[in-house]
């Protein structure tokens, strides 16, 4: 049987004051979620005149997410423990307090190393919100399907927003979009302190081991491998694509704009309809197609500029589909508790999502410009692999979920 989340779930109480308490509580978690993932998609269109104006190389400019990603990485080993030590809601407030900070540091720095270790600082604040922010909604909601879409709509609509907001803040020099995200952050932090209050977990801090432990499970590991390519894909596209498409500012916040509306729309209303007629693993595998044959028509085919950008809107869909099901997916599959499975999974995505955007910077260099997206083909390629030979295993892991049903 899958473990109860470590907070009270939300149907062990049905009086109506409660109930509208932990919704108000629920929907200001998720506004901050929304604001926080805004701060990863504002950075994008500012990435060229960040190298412009700086003077930075590909690579140099790519370790603006690569520092970021790569202390989340680490960091959600942690969080788990931490939110138990200090308690979850108290870790929201000092992951926010902290983006807020470090955002800050990022529009008043000067230089590319500055920037890559304000970044890193950000990573922090993220790695101990974002997973925090999920164990919270799936205690206040109280079913784990209906709490990760609204997760990953919030996620989508960030992801959509963050690259509108920089490109339009941008379009007037690259440290607006820093100082816009941070005044946002102080917002939600607000939010959170105000409407938040939630039983806190009893249980004893869990020795960080258990969280490689949870790679035992056979289904969770293959879900977790996936998750680690799929996000190299993820950020390869988001990371290195504004690089690589030559737009202005506004253009690339447009572009990303319409990418995210759609990523919003792949991870809630179209996971939920086709999850009634498919089996998750088939969508993922399918999914994970779709992105392989996107990799090698944006870095290979003959296309116009145009169409490219269009592909990438497009895109957004599939994205939204893999997000949505891979969270869902390492939820319910290891049967394992909530904030074990969590930072399991995560500290995989963003070991992926990690090594991308410089990696991708580092091979345009040497090798072209179109070649990161042959890494990227490669990365999911295999991810489809791996869930083609997984899918019966995640199936039947996921049939024997309580909450599931």
């Amino acid at each position: 049987m899958s473990a109860p989340s470590s907070l009270t779930p939300a149907a062990t109480n049905t009086d109506p004051a409660h109930s509208t308490r932990r919704s108000v509580a629920a929907w200001a978690i998720t506004a901050a979620c929304l604001i926080a993932f805004m701060g990863i998609g504002v950075v994008d269109p500012i990435l060229p005149e960040i190298g412009h104006q700086l003077g930075a190389t590909p690579t140099q400019v790519e370790l603006l997410f690569t520092t970021y990603l790569g202390v989340m990485a680490v960091m959600t080993l942690f969080a788990g423990n931490i939110g138990t030590r200090l308690g979850r809601r108290r870790v929201a407030l000092i992951g926010l307090g902290l983006i807020a900070l470090f955002a800050l540091a990022c529009g008043l720095s000067g230089s590319i190393p500055a920037l890559a270790v304000f970044r890193g600082g950000w990573g922090l604040g993220s790695a101990l919100f974002t997973p925090t922010a999920l164990v919270l909604l799936l205690a206040l909601i109280g079913h784990a399907e209906k709490a990760i879409m609204r997760y990953e709509a919030a996620i989508g609509l960030g992801m959509s927003m963050g690259p509108l907001l920089g490109g339009v803040l941008g379009s007037h020099g690259w440290r607006f979009p820093f100082l816009g995200a941070a005044a946002l952050m102080l917002l939600a932090l607000a939010a959170v302190a105000a409407f938040v209050r939630v039983p806190e977990s009893k249980d004893p801090p869990r020795p960080v081991g258990d969280v490689f432990r949870a790679y035992r499970h056979p289904a969770f590991l293959a879900v977790g491998v996936t998750g680690l390519l799929y996000y190299f894909g993820f950020f390869l596209l988001l990371g290195y694509t504004p690089l690589f498409l030559h737009l202005s500012t506004l253009g690339l916040g447009l572009t990303f704009f319409g990418w995210g509306v759609l990523l919003g729309l792949g991870s809630t209303v179209l996971v939920e309809r086709l999850l009634r007629h498919l089996r998750a693993s088939r969508i993922v595998t399918l999914a994970l197609a779709g992105l392989t044959l996107l990799f090698v028509l944006l870095g290979f085919a003959p296309l116009a500029a145009g169409v490219k950008v269009a592909l990438v809107v497009l895109s957004g869909v599939l994205f939204g589909l893999m997000n949505a099901l891979l969270t869902t997916l390492s939820v319910e599959v290891g049967h394992l508790p909530r904030p074990t499975a969590t930072s399991a999974y995560n500290f995989l995505r963003w070991l992926g999502a990690a090594a991308a955007p410089v990696a991708s910077g580092f091979v345009a260099e040497h090798l072209g410009a179109p070649v990161p997206y042959a890494f990227g083909a490669v990365a999911v390629a295999v991810a489809v692999l791996i869930m083609a030979f997984a899918a019966r295993s995640i199936d039947a892991a996921r049939a024997s979920d309580p909450h599931v049903h």
